[in-house]
């Protein structure tokens, strides 16, 4: 492996970050490389791009490399410039309107020369018409749930962010609805003990009657907007992704 062939592939989501060294010219992921951390979105600024900057040293220090670094970052974002612009998001608020690429270069020091940022649905549809199934299909969505929803749509093989995030839906938008925080909120509602984040949710009331309901509900009311999306955008194909997503058994 060419040196200048190894880049650090980046992904940050509302509670982790994951980076890994690849070869970009072969696609190989190189497995020491691999770190992945919890994150505070909610905490002060300094306090996230320390950790932001400590998993992607432990990464960048694992193997020779070129010093690029490519971030799959949520929206809202100004990806050509490198500046958040998330408020009210519920989470990355303290980095609001900061020059993001630069902090983490200062903070990564000499082991990094260059930053690059993608929606992190379409970095997510991306990877799925490169490697994965939907390479098959000509029209596809893909969606990401987690703290936020991300969406991008595929063409051809080529993933752009689709920002369904504000679309507006059942009286709402869908950033509210098919999120987290939605999640949390209707389980509130619904009893006299309340939860944090879904990872509590699901601790505290694993399969329990009201837990069920409150997924069966995401999950109806994800049907039609999917189902509407397919009568829209003409679709061939949906792939669903998010740490959400790993709840598909409820």
């Amino acid at each position: 492996m060419k040196t200048q062939n190894i880049v650090l592939g980046v992904d940050i989501g509302g509670s982790h970050i994951t980076s890994a060294l690849i070869d970009i010219s072969s696609g190989q992921l190189i497995e020491t490389s691999l770190f992945r951390s919890k994150v505070d979105s909610q905490g002060s600024a300094n306090g996230i791009l320390e950790q932001w900057c400590q998993v992607m040293a432990n990464s960048l220090t694992a193997a020779e490399n070129a010093g690029h670094i490519g971030i799959a970052m949520p929206g809202p974002f100004d990806y050509a410039k490198g500046i958040s612009q998330m408020l009210g998001m519920g989470k990355f608020d303290s980095l609001y309107g900061l020059d993001v690429g630069e902090l983490i270069l200062s903070g990564l020091g000499l082991l990094a020369r260059t930053t690059v940022f993608v929606n992190d649905a379409s970095c997510f549809l991306q990877g799925e018409l490169s490697h994965g199934p939907a390479s098959a299909y000509r029209k596809v969505l893909g969606i990401t749930l987690g703290t936020g929803f991300g969406s991008a749509i595929g063409i051809g093989g080529v993933a752009h962010d689709a920002a369904f995030w504000q679309y507006g839906f059942m009286g709402t938008t869908c950033e509210e609805l098919f999120s987290s925080k939605w999640l949390v909120s209707r389980y509130n509602s619904l009893t006299s003990h309340p939860v944090h984040n879904v990872k509590q949710l699901i601790e505290a009331a694993t399969h329990s009657g009201t837990l069920l309901q409150v997924f069966d509900e995401f999950a109806h009311n994800l049907g039609i907007f999917l189902a509407k999306m397919h009568r829209e955008q003409e679709l061939d194909c949906v792939v669903i992704g998010g740490n959400i997503a790993k709840a598909w058994p409820l």
